[in-house]
């Protein structure tokens, strides 16, 4: 996350906005060869998970080594896939200037087949999300992260170009893959084996039944986010920089939340035999009333402080161009994200395909309205797109894939949406009450005094309101054996 922050600055203010938008196109396009993974490492967490604690660690074997195999392939299909939006980038984007487009194809070449390397050797992270084992994977992502940042930095304060900056990024691709494998053969090795060249037929089949239905949310999500900038490139390519800046923002709130709740899958796989529906329902309402707390929490400054947040990250000039892209965003990312529970914890019991039909619904809705707003009133229709499909998302959830899913989340709807989400939006009104004091062109959204009481109102509104008395007791207790942690060691 710190390096999502320092990064764009740099970016920004030592490329042209031709060039920066062509470096988010080259990253957004490469990382598309990720849409292959077809839900494989999500199935490898949940598997693992569950025969972990049976003790069955021959399945392990066959299903980690099946699918490393079926990567494999998917990595060459990649490739080729690369090869292709290589030779057609003036095609995609034909409004970009001729002089960049030598640069974007070699770029886009070392960037793409490296990110496809690294598509089978994900299995061996996966592992360690199974076991619930975070330290390596959170050390490995740091440190490729903080270090590619640091060498990008250094290369554009050398004015490096687009070539140079994409073949540092492909090395540390390709030293990430290194890593997670002697990663997994140093540390988990003797719980989850692997064996190169391995084909396992029933793991191929498990992983089809399951991996089929996760490839169509993951074909439903590419069209949801993953060709939001590249609808911007085609028909605004001048607003791509701008747009991928806003777009940058809104994922960092939505990286926050992915790290808090991903541990949902792994955690609910591995008690789903010894608890009830009922259980697990609860578990989904208290899980979906603290998300939709973080959302806003996270959602509120981007929406009422966009402006002067984004001055002070990246200047005026990208301020004034994203801070409504970014508003909109949120606004958008906000509503989808309030179901982000229920769906990990539907991933979780293996009952996706119950839920498939919001999936499709807000891809379909998604896609055709930013393209039919594009082009009526630029850029911001790519958000409102996103936005719209959103509300679609969580009203099809709502009614119908939770009506289908109660076998196994017991689940009122009703008490989902008064006590899940409703509940937790009540932090808004502060902020709702100090709209009246928004100036756009203020380094601050209000007088320092208003800031203070809407801080104060707001936390104590989240404290008495939204968390119930449970939620506070459990919070108490955990901070004093932080405290207690800490003074101990001091």
């Amino acid at each position: 996350m710190l390096v999502s922050l320092v990064l764009p600055p740099f970016l920004v203010h030592r490329m042209a906005p031709a060039e920066y938008s062509a470096w988010v196109l080259i990253l957004q396009l490469s990382n598309y060869v990720y849409m292959l993974d077809l839900g494989m490492q999500t199935a490898i967490g949940k598997f693992v998970a569950e025969y972990d604690a049976k003790g069955d660690r021959e399945a392990s074997h066959h299903l980690v080594s099946t699918s490393f195999t079926i990567l494999t392939v998917a990595a060459a299909i990649g490739s080729a896939a690369i090869a292709v939006m290589v030779w057609s980038v003036p095609q995609l984007f034909h409004q970009m200037p001729a002089a960049l487009v030598p640069q974007v194809r070699i770029s886009l070449l070392a960037v793409g087949l490296s990110t496809a390397v690294t598509l089978p050797f994900g299995v061996f992270l996966s592992t360690f999300t199974g076991l619930q084992q975070y330290v390596f994977p959170t050390i490995v992502a740091t440190v490729s992260r903080v270090g590619s940042a640091a060498v990008l930095i250094v290369l554009l304060l050398m004015h490096g170009g687009l070539v140079q900056l994409a073949l540092v990024y492909a090395g540390f691709n390709l030293a990430t893959v290194a890593t997670q494998f002697f990663g997994w053969r140093r540390l988990v090795k003797g719980r989850v084996d692997f064996s190169f060249l391995f084909f396992h037929r029933r793991s191929a089949i498990q992983l089809a039944k399951y991996g089929s239905v996760m490839s169509i949310w993951t074909l439903a999500m590419f069209f949801v986010s993953g060709l939001d900038i590249v609808i911007v490139g085609h028909y605004q390519y001048k607003d791509t920089g701008f747009y991928a800046i806003a777009n940058g923002a809104a994922n960092f709130m939505l990286t926050v939340v992915a790290s808090v709740f991903g541990p949902l899958v792994p955690a609910v796989s591995s008690m789903q035999a010894g608890t009830t529906p009922s259980r697990i329902g609860d578990i989904c309402i208290r899980m979906t009333r603290y998300c939709a707390l973080l959302l806003c929490v996270l959602g509120l400054p981007l929406v009422f402080g966009g402006y002067p947040l984004l001055s002070l990250w990246v200047g005026k000039r990208y301020a004034a161009q994203s801070a409504f892209y970014l508003a909109v965003l949120v606004l958008g990312n906000v509503v989808r994200q309030l179901v982000l529970p229920y769906i990990l914890i539907v991933v979780a019991t293996g009952k996706q395909h119950l839920a498939t039909i919001a999936a499709i619904a807000e891809a379909a809705v998604n896609i055709v309205v930013s393209i039919w707003l594009v082009q009526r009133i630029g850029a911001v229709g790519v958000a409102a797109g996103t936005l719209v499909g959103a509300f679609v998302s969580f009203s099809v959830h709502l009614l119908v894939s939770m009506r289908y899913t109660q076998p196994t989340i017991l689940v009122s709807r009703w008490r989902f949406l008064v006590q899940g989400v409703l509940r937790p939006l009540i932090v808004v009104v502060p902020s709702l009450c100090l709209y009246p004091f928004w100036r756009k062109l203020n380094m601050l959204p209000a007088p320092p005094a208003v800031l203070a009481v809407w801080i104060v109102a707001t936390a104590a509104i989240a404290w008495w309101v939204v968390l119930t008395a449970e939620d506070r007791q459990t919070g108490g207790l955990l901070l004093r054996k932080v405290l207690y942690r800490r003074v101990e060691r001091a």
